[in-house]
């Protein structure tokens, strides 16, 4: 990512935020910010001012570490079609190169009913998140168990993932959160240096259920139940792919549960967990029956 571009990234989202203010939106938080990585991660979750600063900052360092990995932020405009939705789906775009809400009717958003939410699939996209900011289902989830009851039905013959990375693991959906708070050390492998790394912190604010979840196989899936244990390390990894387990990252962890700002489901294939999946064949209904235990 060039100088040049980079600053032009940053004024846009200085612009957003400008106008938000502007507008009266009461909370800035509200814009959402897409940050995409040239290692398969595409995430997209709400901001305020003080985050998106340290964010800008992250990119910035990471872009810079010659470590090679490159990252570029994007802003999207609250649409007031979706101030009521619940759950929120997330596509790649025809690029693959970043991800975007389906925030408008005509896209074909999920619906929920209950704890149940459904979604289409849709022809040649490749779906990476159905998530939730929703306040009764975030927060301080330290000592909470995820659980997520699982169905795909219709006539898709097999699904497929986006830049699978060389690897042959099939599709699969499995439990994601983000939190913002979370902190932690970027490390190096053994013996190696620690320049050329992202800033601390910035790889332990995502976590994904692991080993934790369903194979997405054929159309018609019998349902299938998933838990995952918030209290428990072991069962999640981060962006870099170091388990809660390792010590290095356990306060991370820890400190992420506490102030969970996203959760939710991750759609992925091959090396990844969020690099996308679509159905071969479609029409195809996921739904997700998903609610937290104590």
């Amino acid at each position: 990512m060039s100088r040049r571009l980079f600053l032009a990234v940053v004024l846009a989202l200085v612009g957003s935020l400008a106008l938000t203010v502007a507008n009266g939106v009461a909370q800035i938080a509200d814009t959402q910010v897409t940050l995409s990585c040239n290692d398969g991660h595409s995430v997209i979750f709400a901001v305020d001012q003080i985050a998106l600063t340290s964010l800008v900052a992250d990119v910035q360092s990471i872009n810079a570490s010659g470590s090679g990995l490159v990252c570029t932020l994007g802003t999207a405009s609250a649409d007031p079609s979706t101030e009521t939705a619940v759950w929120t789906v997330y596509d790649y775009n025809p690029s693959n190169q970043a991800i975007a809400p389906r925030n408008s009717r005509n896209k074909m958003p999920a619906t929920t009913v209950g704890d149940t939410t459904t979604f289409q699939f849709l022809p040649s996209i490749y779906t990476a998140l159905l998530t939730t900011n929703d306040s009764s289902l975030t927060g301080d989830l330290s000592g909470k168990t995820l659980n997520a009851m699982i169905q795909v039905s219709g006539s898709a013959v097999t699904f497929m993932s986006r830049n699978t990375g060389g690897c042959s693991n099939p599709s699969t959906v499995r439990f994601y959160f983000r939190s913002p708070s979370a902190s932690g050390s970027s490390f190096p492998p053994p013996g190696q240096p620690i320049n050329g790394l992202p800033p601390a912190g910035f790889y332990t604010q995502f976590w994904w259920s692991n080993p934790v979840s369903v194979p997405l196989i054929m159309g018609d899936q019998p349902p299938a139940l998933i838990k995952a244990d918030m209290s428990n390390p072991a069962e999640w990894s981060d962006w870099d792919g170091q388990s809660g387990a390792n010590p290095l990252v356990t306060q991370a962890f820890i400190q992420a549960t506490m102030k969970v700002q996203t959760i939710g489901l991750s759609f992925g294939g091959g090396c990844f967990f969020e690099n996308g999946v679509t159905a071969v064949d479609p029409p195809e209904t996921f739904s997700s029956t998903f609610t937290e235990t104590p």
